[in-house]
């Protein structure tokens, strides 16, 4: 993420500006936190910023997915539905 700008803001000031700060985030790399008596509660990042954090973390979720593959730990889709159908039947079958 290319954040160059990071603007603090209390939260009860930021609710009339909101439209203004929106802007501020798509214009540029820029993130502001919202904070509540001093306390970070929230963040505003742009699209840009939202897209590179979600891609970072497709690639960590697929280099993981790469590593359990490598190490045979990975089940597939059929299995799952199988396990799942099992389970199913067992607690069908419990006493109610």
């Amino acid at each position: 993420m290319s954040n160059l700008f990071e603007d603090y803001r209390e939260i009860t000031n930021v609710r009339d500006k909101l439209d203004f700060l929106i802007e501020l985030v798509q214009s540029a790399p820029r993130r502001v936190f919202l904070t509540k008596q001093g306390q970070v509660q929230a963040i505003l990042i742009g699209p840009g910023d939202y897209t590179d954090l979600w891609n970072l973390e497709f690639d960590r979720d697929m280099a993981i997915g790469d590593e359990e593959e490598a190490r045979g730990e990975l089940v597939s889709n059929e299995e799952v539905f199988r396990r799942m159908d099992d389970l199913a039947k067992e607690l069908e079958a419990r006493p109610k």
